[in-house]
């Protein structure tokens, strides 16, 4: 068995997991669950549970869960784009709903519009390990029914960053009621190894290390980025050298 690092936060201020406004909607339930269980439950006597192509897609995937209730009303015209919420205050609305995508939207280019919340996930490895982020394709609820989580892919051993949950929007006219426990996305791990995820404290100075090399080129391949995070680490650390 491996184990990756998990951390989960709800800020991007540094060295704060959750801010005060946010804290007070969170619990101490651990967010996930292995998605080979859920199916197994949920789908007992499934003639695709026997199919090897099948058990072997779904391994080492976990499932995120809505920590809290979120309601989102989006109303695009040509004239007004407004995104609000009849659950979450004001402040707590400005620090999670994350709009930036939603401010450059051009129906012309871009057919679905598209924001994030800030339910950010954080994985770190000491071996090689690729994590992928795909939509709960295998859930149904009111989130996967009018979304699409945009999915991605990196080696959490040579990249540490906040994963924030992006999601497009399929119609421009859309309430969207989240509730505490819906599956929102899965986190896919490859290993031949089965994966155990263990809570650990937030890597801050190593997320402001990634977000640095980020800035200076903001669309910089995978490759390139592992390469300048691992010159940083030695710089660092130069008698320890890491992946």
């Amino acid at each position: 068995m491996k184990t990756v690092r998990w951390s989960f936060i709800t800020s991007h201020r540094w060295d704060t997991d959750h801010l005060d406004c946010v804290k007070s909607l969170l619990d101490d339930t651990y967010p996930y669950e292995n998605l080979t269980k859920i199916i197994a439950t949920t789908r007992k006597g499934s003639t695709f549970l026997k199919c090897p192509a099948h058990t072997d897609f779904l391994k080492n995937t976990f499932v995120f869960l809505a920590p809290f209730d979120i309601t989102l009303d989006i109303a695009i015209t040509d004239s007004n784009r407004a995104l609000t919420s009849i659950n979450l205050t004001q402040e707590v609305f400005d620090n999670l709903i994350d709009t930036r995508f939603l401010e450059d939207y051009n129906s012309e280019t871009n057919p679905f519009p598209l924001i994030g919340i800030d339910w950010l996930n954080v994985f770190t490895s000491d071996e090689s390990m690729l994590m992928q982020v795909l939509p709960a394709f295998m859930h149904h609820n009111e989130f996967t029914e009018k979304t699409a989580v945009i999915p991605g892919e990196f080696n959490v051993s040579k990249w540490t960053r906040p994963v924030e949950l992006v999601f497009e929007i399929r119609s421009n006219q859309e309430k969207i009621i989240i509730k505490k426990g819906d599956a929102i996305a899965y986190f896919k791990f490859h290993s031949d190894q089965l994966i155990k995820l263990v809570p650990s404290s937030t890597p801050w100075e190593e997320i402001k290390l990634c977000n640095n090399i980020r800035q200076t080129t903001t669309f910089r391949p995978l490759d390139e980025r592992y390469a300048s995070l691992k010159e940083e680490r030695i710089k660092q650390c130069p008698y320890e050298p890491k992946n």
